[in-house]
């Protein structure tokens, strides 16, 4: 028992050393991917390990599955009380800061869920399903009253318009060029929890990896800290060679390097736990685009 009660705490203590928890991005991509069985399996065996106890982001992403599974008859038959239960997490969420931090950092996915849900009451309507019906009619009028439409969330989320139009050739210096560098001859290189060397980077261990060997500079190890620490950048004054961070609703969760600012958008190099070291244009994303939180330089050029 002592030394399940140690590894247990020594598990907690990496989790909460490295923002990035493969875990929670898994569940997050999957939902994204419309994988909703996947994800409830998953969400269930984390909240079955007390190791995860530290987080809400399962019982969320539990709370989601039940209510896009249970538009299936066949699976809410199975589940009778998954709309009741996915009712009583999204309750109390909202009675804890974490639980209201992680609700608005995802509001483009709830504002999805609400059309889906909205949708299946009209199925409910012509179906008859007066029970069922009133059940998700009191989850929208009551849980998801505050959560913007679809429509509203894809005009707030527009990628903002720059006064200066960026070239396709941009002059930087030679430190961000032999950042830059570094990361381009990484591509490919696997996804690794807690790696730092080129046979497996998760995405602070990348950062620090390439910033070292291009400029000797040390970066702390977490995410969250690397965004402590860096110098802010505006969106419109963002250059290749700086940080872009992200928040998954529990504070700092990810961060990539800025590889190219070309046609008035953001593309990052990254760890990717999916495909490992890769790029995306993160305004093109709808996974990326939602959870950006600022941006960051170690650069004072």
């Amino acid at each position: 028992m002592r030394i399940l009660l140690i590894s247990l705490l020594l598990l907690s203590f990496q989790l909460s050393s490295y923002a990035q928890i493969l875990e929670f991005d898994q569940l997050e991509m999957r939902y994204d991917q419309k994988q909703y069985k996947s994800v409830y399996r998953k969400a269930n065996r984390l909240l079955d390990n007390p190791v995860y106890d530290f987080s809400f982001v399962p019982r969320y992403y539990l709370a989601l599955s039940k209510l896009q599974l249970a538009q299936d008859n066949k699976w809410r038959r199975r589940n009778k009380y998954a709309i009741e239960e996915a009712q009583q997490t999204f309750k109390e969420l909202k009675q804890t800061h974490e639980g209201r931090e992680i609700l608005r950092a995802h509001q483009y996915e709830l504002s999805i869920l609400k059309s889906d849900l909205s949708q299946w009451m009209n199925e409910l309507s012509l179906d008859g399903d007066r029970q069922t019906f009133a059940l998700i009619e009191d989850i929208v009028e009551t849980i998801f009253t505050d959560v913007p439409d679809v429509a509203e969330m894809k005009e707030d989320h527009v990628v903002p318009e720059v006064d200066v139009v960026v070239e396709e050739v941009v002059s930087i210096s030679k430190q961000r060029a032999k950042i830059l560098e570094l990361s381009n001859d990484l591509l490919g290189v696997p996804y690794k929890w807690a790696g730092n060397t080129p046979k497996g980077f998760d995405c602070s261990g990348f950062t620090c990896y390439v910033t070292e060997k291009g400029t000797d500079k040390k970066l702390s190890r977490r995410a969250a800290d690397q965004y402590k620490n860096a110098i802010k950048v505006k969106r419109k004054n963002v250059q290749p060679g700086d940080f872009v961070f992200f928040d998954n609703g529990s504070g700092i969760s990810h961060v990539g390097i800025v590889y190219s600012t070309n046609n008035n958008s953001v593309q990052m190099i990254h760890a990717s736990t999916s495909v490992g070291i890769s790029i995306v244009d993160i305004y093109q994303s709808s996974y990326w685009k939602q959870r950006i939180a600022g941006f960051g330089t170690y650069f004072k050029d």
